[in-house]
């Protein structure tokens, strides 16, 4: 691959945008969609009740199936380049791995108690660990992503956001499909299928089955070997029985595996001094640049994932209007990954490695009233518990053996919530009512760490225990200008729940507070069924006190931890658009866009970054970053798309998709070291496709990154290379041009 080629103007990537949709919308063609005229019925439930999506006083970006299908995207990852304001942080596994929304958002090794900000819900279900949403994304109806503190409804690790991610329900009539592709480069090959349709008059049935290849895209120097590759396989049912016209019960199971020689960074700019590490790249010829697709060591590279899970849904509807949820699920989670750390042909840190495992339960009970009268609601009760354990191994043969400079670390967690939730709208009128939420909970956190140094026989123990009780609160006034359209002003209150720092270099359990946001927005919603045009916008203001966050501990040990050391300001608009142009015509644009102030309001104890002097901010090994800006919180963003679908021939549709994700510069690691800031980027996707109007079949061509854009989703300083200047990165498979086909059956 080439190097860092010149990143897109703003202008000009909005040039590229509008060369796409005058591409995609020629002049006459005869509707293919029953829905082309009511763009403004898009239903979801982000409050826990279907409500169109126009009603719904919260910032809301919905990804449709087939906007990801289309383009061959089927990874949760893959929404950070749908949705604005919404970043990863991805890299080296599973373990590290964080949603950022709004700017907000965790990543730490000490992920056995301290849980991400934003949560990941899969048909009413919350997963426990931030890592445990690295899965593909199976049988998928559509997804919310909902932007701001969602604790009162949602839990209380919702505090940045929720993405809810709602699945296929079995169908009436029987029907079966399936999807082959394969892309370039590196022999990307994909197949899913499913089945579903009924067993009775009062059961029905879908079962899914998926796999997924690749070659690695990293070649390995020392020894020929093809890193970051993929191969992950899984399969899905689910059972839906309704006995009555007032019960419905639906059971749905679960299983993955991913088991993968990944995930390894590359280096891309040597250090100063030169390392022998580095100098063994330059002396095969390999240029240390972005883009760098090698690696040189003597170690493994391993990520083996397992996820399975079960849940129960049973809904009663009772002669009032009102229903009866309940929400049962067991999940299980482990990971056994590692990498040689070194980045070298010499076994200087071959072995880090690590072994994960969560097993939550949780269940729900809540009563949703019907709307309409002055008072509607929904009120709950909510249960939560998750056991982890994690053992890791660092091995250092050629460090000097001081104590636990070589360690295996057993952290033992144990995290239980209970709470009781509700929210109701306040009818004053037909058109003016008030919101009104709140939630609270009691949640306990227990911590034993064990340390043992195979090396001096030495071993280390500590343990902890607290519990937690918060309230949440959500407030606010809606008024409904029309039929069509509405104004709101809401002001939440989120939290985040502590837990200990259980990091692998110390023995220290330092107690970890509770994250605590306040969001206040104010939007305007308004539909306009004339020109099929539906229209969000959102303005907010996000404070976040006692952001947890990697700092130097007050007393300075010499160590950086987990701690709440700093507070967060993220202020801005988002704005969703949906637009049928012409009546007649099967022609969708949407699009949304973020504009994002978000800065640390005051972090005096951030790390300094390698090479940082003391005329560059650095003193006592501290810098103050009050006032920097937040990682993952591009200033601008936006998503674009447009899909058009005419009859071309007797009996034959064509199919034309595009898509651009454009957004500007942004820090892509703490702390805020100007050489890891992202430079703004621009990803152009198109597909185009045809096939019989019944959906028999569809014969695609695809492109993702079509203008051959590298990015990365984190870049640091080398690990054990000292030289200043010394960087590497993790980049996807997706930093670079891919080029497919596919083959969608349907019967």
């Amino acid at each position: 691959m080439s190097g860092l080629k010149s990143r897109l103007s703003f202008s000009s990537c909005l040039t590229t945008c509008a060369v796409l949709t005058a591409v995609l919308a020629p002049g006459a063609a005869r509707a293919q969609s029953a829905g082309a005229n009511e763009i403004g019925e898009l239903v979801v439930t982000a409050q826990k009740r279907e409500e169109r999506l126009l009603d719904v006083p919260v910032s809301v970006a919905v990804v449709r199936a087939e906007t990801l299908d289309v383009f061959g995207s089927n990874e949760a990852v893959d929404l950070a380049y749908r949705v604005p304001n919404l970043g990863v942080s991805n890299s080296a596994g599973p373990r590290s791995f964080g949603f950022f929304i709004r700017g907000i958002g965790t990543t730490s090794f000490a992920s056995e108690s301290i849980e991400s900000s934003s949560a990941y819900v899969v048909d009413g279900v919350v997963m426990g660990q931030a890592g445990a949403s690295l899965t593909d994304l199976p049988d998928v109806e559509r997804i919310e992503v909902l932007r701001g503190p969602q604790g009162t409804l949602f839990g209380k690790n919702a505090s940045a956001g929720v993405i809810s991610v709602v699945t296929k329900t079995p169908s009436k009539e029987f029907e079966a499909a399936g999807k082959l592709s394969w892309a370039w480069p590196h022999d990307d090959r994909k197949a899913q299928a499913y089945v579903s349709g009924p067993i009775s008059d009062d059961v029905g049935f879908l079962l899914s089955a998926r796999l997924a290849k690749r070659d690695g895209f990293v070649k390995n120097l020392f020894d020929g070997r093809r890193l970051n590759d993929r191969n992950e396989y899984g399969v899905r049912g689910r059972l839906q029985v309704d006995p009555s016209d007032n019960f419905r019960l639906g059971i749905i199971g679960d299983w993955w595996r991913r088991n993968a020689d990944c995930c390894i960074w590359t280096l891309v700019s040597p250090g100063t001094p030169l390392n022998v590490t580095e100098q063994a790249f330059l002396d095969r010829g390999v240029a240390l640049r972005p883009g760098n697709d090698t690696q040189n060591i003597d170690g493994d590279v391993f990520s083996d994932v397992k996820s399975w899970g079960l849940s129960a849904q049973a809904d009663y509807d009772f002669a009032s209007g009102h229903t009866l949820t309940s929400i049962t699920s067991y999940r299980y989670w482990e990971t056994i990954d590692g990498l040689d750390t070194d980045s070298s042909p010499i076994n200087r840190f071959n072995v880090n490695f690590a072994e994960f495992t969560q097993k939550q339960f949780t269940q729900e009970l809540r009563l949703t009233s019907p709307k309409g009268p002055f008072l509607d609601y929904v009120v709950g009760l909510f249960y939560f518990n998750s056991d982890v354990h994690s053992e890791s191994t660092q091995l250092q043969p050629l460090a000097a053996p001081t104590r636990f400079t070589n360690r295996i670390v057993d952290n033992y967690t144990n995290g239980e919530n209970m709470a009781v939730f509700g929210q109701a709208n306040l009818n004053f009128t037909d058109d003016f009512r008030a919101i009104v939420g709140g939630r609270y909970l009691q949640e306990l956190a227990e911590a034993e760490k064990v340390r043992f140094d195979p090396i001096n026989n030495a071993t280390e123990s500590r343990q902890a225990g607290k519990t937690d009780h918060a309230f949440l609160w959500r407030v606010g006034l809606q008024y409904d200008l029309n039929d069509n359209s509405n104004v709101f002003a809401t002001v939440t209150r989120g939290y985040k729940g502590g837990g200990y720092d259980v990091g692998i270099g110390t023995t220290t359990l330092l107690d970890v507070r509770p994250e605590k946001p306040t969001n206040y927005e104010v939007g305007l919603r308004a539909s306009f069924p004339d020109q099929r045009l539906l229209l969000n916008v959102t303005a907010f203001r996000l404070e976040v006190e006692d952001l947890q966050v990697t700092a130097r501990e007050p007393g300075d040990i010499g160590l950086f931890l987990l701690l709440n050391a700093a507070e967060a300001l993220s202020k801005g608009v988002e704005a969703e658009v949906y637009w049928r142009p012409m009546p007649d015509v099967d022609l969708t644009l949407s699009g949304s866009a973020a504009y994002t102030d978000g800065k640390y309001k005051s972090f005096l104890r951030a790390p300094c970054y390698r090479g940082q002097t003391a005329a560059q901010g650095c003193v006592g090994a501290v810098q103050d970053l009050s006032g920097a800006q937040l990682p993952y919180a591009p200033k601008w963003s936006f998503n674009l798309d447009a899909n058009y679908r005419a009859e071309v021939a007797e009996g034959y549709t064509l199919f034309l998709d595009g898509n651009v994700n454009y957004r500007t510069n942004y820090p892509s690691n703490t702390p805020n070291d100007p050489a890891t800031q992202h430079p703004g980027f621009a990803l152009v996707n198109g597909a185009v496709g045809i096939g019989p109007t019944d959906g028999a079949w569809k014969l695609s061509v695809f492109g993702r990154n079509l203008t051959d854009k590298y990015y990365y989703t984190r870049k640091f300083s080398t690990p054990t290379v000292a030289g200043v200047g010394a960087y590497s990165d993790y980049h996807p498979y997706e930093a670079r041009r891919i080029v497919g086909v596919s083959l969608d059956l349907k019967y």
